[in-house]
């Protein structure tokens, strides 16, 4: 099983929806222009605040980071993967114990090295 069909099936364990969100990181994938960009990321943001956070990651910012892969556009990316870090510290932050704050912590720094790595040269 890979990752994210293991925060899937988690997801939908605890009675979340995750469909609303996968179909808006497939249209922001593909966004034709920085303007419905900005306006599929807004949507995206709210329904990602409608799913937990089972398996200490942030859903939405998992599928962009995996998404973000298959995008050419640099300006693109920088935004996705910033709606992604942006996405992924909320959950770190909402933490209520230190265990699952480091462990939501991981992801906000897998996603910092990666916005390094996939913005250089910009």
């Amino acid at each position: 099983m890979d990752t994210i069909e293991y925060h899937r099936n988690a997801l939908l364990a605890q009675g979340d929806d995750p469909l609303p969100v996968e179909q808006l990181v497939a249209l922001i994938q593909a966004a034709p222009d920085e303007v419905t960009l900005k306006g599929l990321l807004a949507e995206l943001e709210v329904e990602a605040n409608k799913l937990g956070w089972p398996r200490d990651k942030d859903y939405a910012a998992l599928l962009l980071q995996h998404a973000v892969l298959q995008v050419e556009n640099r300006p693109a990316r920088a935004a996705m993967l910033d709606f992604a870090l942006a996405q992924a510290t909320w959950c770190a932050s909402c933490a209520t114990a230190g265990g699952e704050g480091l462990a939501r912590s991981v992801h906000v720094r897998e996603l910092e090295a990666m916005r390094r790595v996939a913005l250089q040269g910009c």
